[in-house]
Parts: C-alpha cells; structure tokens; sequence
C-alpha cells in the first residue's frame, strides 16, 4: 500500500477546504437577517465560492461535491430541492471546462464569465420553477442577486483564490 502523492493530497486538502468553505456559505445564507424591504438581495456565496474552485482548482471541485453542497442548500434554504444543485453543477462544469483559458486572460474576462454563468444559472432555476408551475421570483429581484453576487464575487477571489493557486499569467 503506497501513500498518496503530494499532488493527490493537495488537492485532497482543496476539496476538503471546499467542503468546508461551501457549509459556511450555506450557513451564511440560511442564517435569518433583518432585512428591510428595499433592501439588496444577498449574494449567492456559495456560487461564489464553487466558481472560484472551479477556475483556480478545477480537480479540486468534484461534481459530487458540488451537488451535496447544492443540494444541502437547497435543503436548508426551503427551495425546491435538487433544482439549485443541478443549475450549480452546471455552472461549476461550465467553468471549470473553460478554467485553463481563463487562467491565461485578465481578470476582467474571469469575472465576466462568472457573471454571465451565475445568470444563466439563475435563469434556468427560474425557468424551471416557471415550468413547474411555482411561483418564480420576480426577474428583477433575481437580476439584483445576480449583479451583487458578480460584484462580490472579487473579494472571494482576493480571500480564498490566492491560496488554492495564484494565477500566471504567462505560465499557466
């Protein structure tokens, strides 16, 4: 029985770190706030946290991983449950498919493609409760979510992204 290489324990440690980060952001969001009524929706931080592992630790972001931690979102947060993990683990799939590309262009480019994979998502969560014959939130609310989740997405790249893999530009 041979030990695991370091390279397979790294990213071992990555997707644990997933893990972990991934229930805080749950937590995070089903924790009950006073919110106001005009008030900003809240940002979707556990897309925030997948879409970082998904360009900087690609391997360190397992597709069964991804659906747990949806699907226990899903749970907690009262929604419709599978539906959010199934659009997550898209978009997760989606990125980390391009994550290699994104590596090699500036930042702006990682971010836009984060924005545009966090409104599709929750475009098709939308369409499916709509074919569902749920109520859907109103589009404008969700458009809200999806540009604050976009504007926050920077700070988890600056507080968790540098540590899976600072990105170089010309050697990745």
């Amino acid at each position: 029985m041979s030990a695991a290489s370091p390279g397979r324990r790294r990213e071992l440690a990555r997707a644990l770190a997933l893990a972990g980060f991934g229930f805080a952001a749950v937590l995070l969001e089903a924790a009950p706030a006073g919110v106001a009524a005009l008030s900003l929706p809240s940002p979707d931080l556990l897309f925030c946290v997948v879409a970082v592992w998904a360009i900087r630790s690609p391997g360190a972001a397992p597709l069964v991983l991804v659906f747990a931690l949806g699907l226990l979102r899903d749970l907690v947060t009262d929604v419709p449950p599978g539906l959010g993990a199934l659009t997550l683990v898209g978009a997760a799939e989606a990125l980390k498919a391009r994550a290699g590309a994104l590596r090699r262009q500036p930042f702006l480019a990682e971010w836009l493609w984060v924005a545009l994979a966090c409104a599709v998502m929750t475009a098709l969560q939308w369409l499916g409760l709509l074919v569902s014959f749920a109520q859907p939130p109103y589009g404008m609310l969700l458009a809200q979510q999806v540009t604050v989740t976009a504007a926050v997405y920077p700070l988890f790249v600056l507080l968790v992204g540098r540590t899976l893999s600072p990105r170089d530009r010309r050697g990745a």
